[in-house]
């Protein structure tokens, strides 16, 4: 390998993209985005235009519940009513569950008997959401107003609920759940990175070496010189520019310290060459450069299938076990969102390592042998 025919291949490359700088616009848009996520304040929910209210029932007429209802505080908002004010108009009994509008809460007041069939008060708290915190400021108030009234004998039980019962299944907790729940900056970040990966390592270099090809260009620095071995060199060299370029930049503004860590480096390099040896295999075998595109456009999409069916049958599971993206995508997730020593995904990373040598030998025999014909 001579170094002195690299730099002038290297040269030619570079000029034929300063001929072209739209080819890097995509590179240049994804780094845009990346700043505006950095720059820009996470979107918060509009407020509710009213404060949800907290409806306290009860079904039996008391001194200290009159002393509750006489004493309401002005926060949080309290609407207190007999049980049967709120039953509806359908005739239901009094055993029917209560419906709320919508963000409110509910306390009910219901009065019964344990197993020695003595009195007992039960308090129930039913509250709209996730958080039963959402009912703290109403016991602050409550308890202290209602035992100061109590001098009966009944003890009390207090009992907090959600209004709604917690989905019974996944695809129903999915269903409930927004997408904003599951977006984070790190796997934009780690999207965004593969993307880049993608369009220098194996779109770009499909595209340039299958237009080289078309016009007789490879087949004349073939010609020259410069050696098969030197000019698949020099394509790996300048399209791994590109992509490490695009990436610090991404990573440098969304996690700056991720750039201090090996394992983001490690998988980064991997990553590129296993793009850049698909990209070489794709453009050796399409004869012209529409249907090299068309092959690469297909290699993403057969990877979006493979990851989707690999959630539904084990024989896709275990052949997505043989794609190096399997190891990319959930290393560099992990790498933005905390530090990774290397040793804790040695064996990740040689997998990885493995599948992308593999790749590697198959693009360099084929470009060799078919590539420049």
């Amino acid at each position: 390998m001579r170094f002195f025919m690299l730099r002038i291949l290297i040269a030619r490359e570079l000029r034929r993209l300063q001929k072209n700088p739209t080819a890097l616009m995509l590179i240049g848009l994804l780094a845009a985005v990346a700043l505006l996520m950095a720059t820009s304040r996470p979107v918060t929910k509009q407020p509710a235009a009213a404060a949800p209210r907290i409806w306290l029932t009860y079904d039996h007429r008391a001194p200290w519940i009159e002393h509750v209802v006489a004493n309401l505080p002005k926060s949080p908002e309290i609407v207190a009513s007999p049980r049967e004010d709120l039953r509806g108009t359908d005739g239901q009994d009094a055993g029917r569950s209560l419906a709320y509008p919508p963000g409110d809460h509910g306390v009910e007041i219901q009065l019964g008997a344990d197993a020695s069939d003595q009195p007992v008060i039960r308090v129930i708290g039913r509250f709209s959401g996730k958080e039963p915190a959402v009912l703290d400021p109403f016991w602050n108030w409550f308890w202290p107003t209602a035992t100061s009234a109590f001098t009966q004998g009944a003890r009390f039980e207090q009992h907090v609920v959600p209004l709604h019962p917690a989905p019974e299944s996944v695809a129903q907790a999915l269903q409930e759940a927004s997408v904003a729940d599951f977006v984070t900056p790190e796997l934009i970040g780690a999207v965004l990175l593969l993307i880049v990966q993608f369009f220098a390592c194996c779109h770009l270099l499909v595209s340039f070496t299958s237009q080289d090809r078309e016009r007789g260009t490879l087949m004349a620095l073939t010609l020259s010189p410069a050696t098969s071995s030197e000019i698949l060199a020099a394509k790996f060299v300048f399209h791994l520019g590109l992509s490490l370029g695009g990436c610090v930049a991404i990573v440098a503004i969304l996690q700056p310290a991720a750039l201090l860590q090996p394992t983001l480096w490690t998988v980064l390099l991997l990553t590129s060459f296993g793009l850049m040896s698909v990209g070489t295999c794709i453009s050796t075998f399409a004869r012209t450069q529409a249907a090299a595109g068309l092959l690469a456009l297909c290699y993403m999409l057969a990877g979006a299938v493979l990851f989707y069916l690999s959630t539904k049958f084990s024989a896709f599971a275990a052949l997505k076990q043989c794609v190096f993206e399997n190891y990319s995508f959930p290393l560099l997730y992990q790498t933005l969102k905390a530090p990774l020593p290397p040793t804790v995904v040695l064996t990740h990373l040689a997998t990885m390592a493995a599948i992308v040598a593999v790749w590697f030998t198959l693009a360099r025999s084929s470009f060799v042998r078919f590539g420049w014909k």
